[in-house]
């Protein structure tokens, strides 16, 4: 307890001295700003005009102030003095804490430019006085604290020596085998619960003692069960330890290897050991074997058997190995129908696959030996004219004559793999026509391994390949006009792009699309339309060369690449020659069309860009083709991109926009939708543009979001915002504002640091009343600096927001990570929630998400009452939005809340709930 005290009140002076120190300071700045403007003013104060002007600049200065010194360049002008109050500490106690006078600075210019220093300084002893007061209650408060302690622990260990003798006692006597013994249910709280507990567990004990006893004749019969199921069994079963000794047989081991008989019994390859010797030696053998071996045995009084040997081990209760158990699986039978299955596999597998396609077998020589009615159509050779033939003589292939291993190859053994399958192979009939096929060669086997023949089968795969080539042809081309597709296209760009680089020529990626084209169709019909598209495909077609490709791309839009150019000029002629040809009339039917194309190209390398960009630069330049009027061609010259130098010039007069003075900020207001309360604001920038009037943030933040303006404007948000707030506090309304950071402002380094110094600059409002509101997917980017982040910020006293909340990659493990108290649903999934099923599912979970996690829940886009009452019934109370009021300037806000308040108590007394909500807004 005396260590506790002196680290407690250790501490709490170390709190008290540091809380006293910073409202010193707190005054100094309170007394210097105050009364710094009124000297400045006065040419020569004298103590006694400081004094009155102390009393007017900061009425209720404390009796802790020591001196004031006005000084104006090296010359103190004035300085007043203050008594000492009396000292209630003592002076050992003010020696202890040591607490220097506190003082302060602060300078001023002067309007004829000399510097004015005001010096105040506050007496220490009235600090020491405050501290020693705390520490005098405290003392008392735990004077009582410990007297108490102390009282309560005698009496509480007095009922506790009572409480365990009497558990001393029952305990003996049930130690003793009294297993009936219980505690009598008396005295404190304590003593009987803990006297229920010893008679609860003094029942299961005897419970248990009596579960044991018949668990333990269970085993019994269990194990005598056990005995006669082994038993049972018919397959022959043997225990060996791990070390190797035989523990136990079933019968259908015994009967087999144990009995004793004429003969040489239990014989292993010639053991003649007699007795359960013999079983102890067959255990020993078996157990060297590999799981599912085979091994022949010679059991009593039966003729040498194959059989398999299988093991498990087991182990003991706690794991350890303890020893395996075997058994025999008699296979003879199933080893012997396998050999007789053998011969009879490869006699099925021959006539299955001679059903439908041609066979030929061969003999070991390689000579046909049979030749069925499909290999004789096939071949053109009949029975007669292939049986005794070498095999190249009658299966003729185009490419290259079929090469089989035979029975005098020198490499040739029982394992090699000597079956050949072959896919888009030609066989030459005996008249000279030709056949698509693929054929399989397998070796025919004895039952030794030994190849006696084989077997060649082979189908007519014409037709089949014919399909294929056809599906091919239609991946690649288009349908409508058998020119490259879109996919094919892409394949012969990125080998254009290539050879265009390795030789150094110029490669012109071009997008043509036919003008007016639209209008053709709808005149005359599809059908004409698709001929016109035929006739230009055919037009492009001839156009190109062998180093080009033509392709459509889709509707009435063809892509043309021009490999192989020396210079842009040539691309330009070769183009121009194109838009001649394209724009000759077509004759379709009787109808005489008139059509020409806009084109658009990319060059490479001159846009050293990937296909896909390329593609889309000529897509632009052909849009650029048809803006200028149709029939016109148009290079993409990534050097006069004007998008870049749009995107300068935006940004420069953003900045230009922030140093004028032409940004605003409006507040919209923050509500709870059930009781009608406004809780809050939030501030929204707004450009105050002298030509294109107001403007909203799409004008302002895409151009200046990735760049460090971002940061100059926020700080400028944040003191502006600081600044109404104490506008409004000095007004009685203390509303929190909330403002929007940019990532990029947030992971400035110096970010906490900055904020210090603004919110000092405003002493008035409560860092608490503002709330940062930071982007979800900002926040997922970093989320160990982003939590280390908000918690120095929140230290300061700055509350936090997660805005636009469940468009990023939202989870429970982000949520609990980042510490913020509010979570604001993007209107996004608000505006939906009275049609989208989804979107209602979404806010709904949100609303749970943050109630789980106490955190407080804000909908933005609130439009409609419908959209109020959806909220309000999914546990949402708090929104903004343009249903509640749109952002406005801050001289109409407090005029706004009014007006809201008495509407909202008029719709009370009148019953006006179900009015739509924006109607009573209007009226407002």
């Amino acid at each position: 307890m005396a260590l506790v005290t002196g680290v407690r009140y250790h501490a709490l002076l170390t709190i008290e001295t540091e809380e006293a120190t910073a409202r010193a300071s707190a005054e100094l700045g309170r007394i210097g700003n105050s009364l710094l403007p009124l000297l400045v003013h006065l040419d020569a104060p004298t103590p006694q005009v400081m004094e009155q002007a102390l009393h007017d600049g900061a009425p209720g200065v404390p009796p802790a102030l020591k001196t004031l010194q006005w000084q104006v360049g090296s010359t103190p002008l004035a300085v007043l003095n203050h008594p000492l109050e009396k000292a209630d500490a003592p002076a050992w106690f003010s020696d202890y804490l040591a607490i220097q006078p506190p003082q302060r600075q602060f300078t001023q210019r002067l309007n004829d430019g000399r510097i004015g220093v005001l010096t105040v300084t506050l007496w220490p002893q009235t600090l020491e006085n405050q501290i020693w007061r705390t520490l005098v209650v405290q003392s008392r408060i735990s004077a009582l604290n410990m007297v108490t302690i102390l009282l309560l622990l005698t009496l509480l260990l007095r009922a506790n020596a009572r409480m365990l003798g009497r558990l001393a006692r029952a305990s003996n006597q049930f130690k003793q085998g009294h297993l009936d013994t219980r505690m009598a249910v008396s005295g404190s709280l304590e003593a009987r619960a803990m006297a229920s507990a010893f008679n609860d567990m003094a029942t299961k004990v005897q419970s248990l003692v009596h579960s044991l006893r018949e668990t333990q004749h269970l085993q019994s019969e269990q194990l005598h069960f056990t005995r006669q199921l082994i038993d049972a069994l018919p397959l022959p079963l043997f225990v060996r330890s791990a070390r190797g000794e035989s523990l136990d047989t079933n019968k259908a081991w015994r009967h087999l290897f144990e009995n004793p008989g004429p003969g040489p019994l239990n014989a292993v390859a010639g053991n003649e050991l007699p007795g359960s010797g013999r079983s102890v030696a067959l255990q020993a053998l078996l157990a060297t074997h590999a799981q599912g071996s085979e091994i022949q045995v010679h059991p009593v009084n039966l003729p040498v058997r194959d059989m398999a040997y299988y093991q498990a081990h087991f182990t003991t209760t706690d794991g350890a190995r303890a020893g395996i158990i075997g058994t025999l699986v008699d296979v003879t039978e199933r080893k012997q129908v396998q050999e007789a299955l053998r011969a009879e596999k490869e006699r099925a597998e021959i006539t299955l696959a001679s059903i439908a396609d041609g066979v030929i077998t061969t003999n070991q020589a390689g000579h046909i030996e049979t030749i069925n009615e499909a290999a004789q159509l096939m071949t053109g050779y009949t029975t007669q004219q292939a049986v005794g033939r070498p095999l190249q003589e009658v299966f003729k292939l185009h490419e290259k004559p079929l090469n089989l291993l035979t029975a005098s190859d020198p490499d040739q053994d029982t394992n090699t793999p000597l079956t050949q399958k072959a896919t888009h192979q030609v066989l030459i009939h005996r008249s000279g026509e030709r056949y698509a096929i693929e054929y399989t060669a397998a070796p025919i086997r004895l039952g030794d391994g030994m190849v006696a023949g084989r077997v060649l089968v082979f189908r007519d795969v014409t037709e089949t390949r014919n399909l294929r080539q056809q599906i091919s042809w239609h991946a690649r081309h288009d349908a409508l006009t058998g020119l490259h597709n879109r996919n094919a296209l892409a394949v012969r760009l990125t080998h254009a792009i290539f050879m265009a680089h390795s030789q150094g020529t110029l490669l012109a990626v071009c997008l043509l699309d036919l003008d007016h084209f639209q209008a053709i169709n709808e005149q005359h019909g599809v059908l004409v339309g698709d001929r016109l598209l035929k006739e230009v495909a055919l037009r492009l077609s001839a156009f190109v060369t062998h180093s080009d490709a033509a392709a459509r791309m889709g509707g009435d839009e063809f892509a043309l690449l021009l490999g192989d150019m020396p210079h842009p000029q040539a691309i330009e002629e070769r183009l121009l020659q194109l838009l001649e040809h394209l724009s000759q009339p077509y004759a379709i039917d009787d109808l005489t069309l008139h059509c020409t194309a806009s084109v658009g190209v990319a060059v490479f390398p001159h846009d050293n860009t990937g296909s896909d960009t390329l593609l889309r630069h000529a897509d632009q330049a052909m849009c650029q083709a048809k803006a200028a009027g149709r029939n016109q061609l148009h290079f993409f010259d990534v050097r006069l991109d004007q998008e870049v130098q749009t995107m300068h010039s935006r940004q420069t007069r953003v900045a230009q926009a922030l140093h004028h003075n032409e940004l605003r900020l409006y507040y919209q207001p923050k509500v709870n939708m059930r009781t009608g309360q406004v809780i809050g604001m939030e501030a929204l920038m707004r450009w105050q543009h002298p030509e294109l009037g107001l403007l909203g943030p799409h004008d302002i933040f895409p151009e200046v979001n990735d760049t460090d303006l971002i940061v100059d404007m926020g700080e400028w948000v944040l003191r502006e915002a600081l600044a109404q707030m104490r506008v409004w506090t000095r007004a009685g309304m203390a509303w929190s504002v909330s403002v929007n950071i940019a990532a990029r402002q947030f992971h400035c380094s110096n970010f906490v640091d900055r904020l210090k110094e603004i919110l000092y600059g405003c002493p008035e409002v409560s860092p608490r009343r503002l709330e940062l509101e930071i982007l979800e997917s900002a926040a997922l980017e970093d989320i160990q600096y982003m939590h280390q982040m908000m918690k120095k910020c929140q230290a300061l006293g700055v509350q936090f927001a997660l805005d636009d909340f469940g468009t990023g990659f939202s989870s429970l493990s982000y949520l609990k990570r980042l510490p913020a108290e509010t979570i604001k649903i993007d209107q996004s999934f608000v505006k939906g929630i009275l049609h989208d099923p989804d979107d209602l599912t979404l806010v709904s979970a949100i609303v749970s998400l943050a109630t789980a996690f106490h955190r407080h829940v804000i909908a933005e886009g609130v439009e409609t009452q419908a959209h109020c009452d959806k909220l309000l019934q999914l546990g949402c109370e708090l929104g903004q939005g343009f249903g509640i009021s749109p952002p406005m300037p801050a001289q109409e806000v407090v005029g706004w809340v009014d007006g809201y308040q008495r509407n909202r108590d008029a719709a009370a007394d009148h019953s006006a709930s179900s009015l739509p909500l924006n109607e009573s807004l209007h009226k407002t």
